[in-house]
């Protein structure tokens, strides 16, 4: 039964993995443009709903039976925010920009209120749902679910993906030091034998010798 985990983070040992395989290049190259195309009309969405939030005044508090509520953020009472922009207001230079002073409400989504300087800081942060509700932002385009349902459905869309590669590379390197029972004996990495394992402590032994004996040299410099 397949669950939902979250992905794995790359490491150094993967970015070796691509330099030793430039085929890869244009899937990477591919999966890079994909995320930066979709982080740039994320924040165009997100610029167009912090664009849309109106501004409410004393009597829609009242109308919204919200007089007595506060910001689920920094629980500041609503009415005091709209105190201090009317305050803000009246002066040459308010302490903060105009358009995140007053209360506001999300009209497009769940309908919560927050202060609009808050609000459009949790915004800008690039929070793209609700701090209350958690109701998205930014409705999933339907343009955008049929086009990954064509690409799934397309052979092997599976394996034509960077993660996937990854996934198969390390897989592959796994198996080739800690084979499966019953696994062709050709795909474990073997030594010489005996021999070459003993030559490899001989070697051992005399670099650690010559490090100890240039060590030796300088021993009594700082006494």
């Amino acid at each position: 039964m397949a669950s939902d985990t979250l992905p794995r983070r790359r490491s150094m040992t993967d970015a070796f993995l691509v330099s030793r395989n430039p085929e890869v290049a244009n899937v990477v190259r591919g999966d890079l443009i994909s995320l930066l195309e979709g982080m740039r009309q994320r924040n165009a969405h997100l610029d167009d709903f912090a664009r849309g939030l109106p501004k409410l005044t004393e009597s829609d508090l009242s109308s919204l039976g919200q007089s007595d509520s506060t910001c689920p953020i920094c629980l500041t009472p609503l009415l005091a925010i709209l105190a201090e922009e009317e305050t803000a207001l009246a002066m040459d230079s308010p302490a903060h920009p105009i358009e995140e002073l007053g209360v506001t409400r999300l009209v497009r989504t769940c309908g919560h209120l927050f202060c609009r300087k808050d609000i459009r800081g949790w915004l800008y942060q690039g929070n793209a749902t609700c701090p209350t509700c958690r109701t998205p932002f930014i409705a999933p385009q339907a343009g955008d679910e049929q086009r990954a349902r064509q690409e799934s459905e397309l052979p092997g869309a599976g394996e034509a993906s960077f993660d996937a590669y990854l996934n198969n590379e390390v897989t592959r390197a796994f198996e080739a030091f800690f084979p499966l029972p019953g696994a062709p004996t050709s795909a474990v990495p073997r030594s010489d034998g005996p021999a070459s394992s003993e030559e490899d402590f001989e070697q051992l032994e005399e670099a650690q010798f010559e490090y100890d004996h240039d060590r030796s040299e300088f021993s009594g410099m700082y006494s």
